[in-house]
């Protein structure tokens, strides 16, 4: 089955940069597929092992993210 959704033109045209090839349900596919496993160790390594290094600033922007990300989250309880 297929859908229709509609999209802004900056997110279509990020995406028409992003698929190399793929179709857009492929890109999609994976995206969602790397959203789920984000605090997999292993797929952290396989996505930064295939996608382009980060500019200085991204990366920057990724650490700030993380500190605000664990200044907002609650501390676990050890068992």
């Amino acid at each position: 089955m297929v859908r229709v959704i509609s999209i802004s033109d900056e997110v279509y045209l990020e995406l028409s940069r992003m698929k190399n090839g793929k179709s857009f349900t492929e890109l999609l596919k994976e995206l969602i597929d790397q959203c789920e496993r984000k605090g997999d160790p292993q797929k952290i390594l396989e996505f930064l092992d295939t996608h382009e290094a980060l500019s200085d600033e991204s990366a920057e922007k990724i650490m700030d993210e993380v500190k605000e990300g664990r200044k907002r989250s609650t501390p676990r309880k050890l068992s």
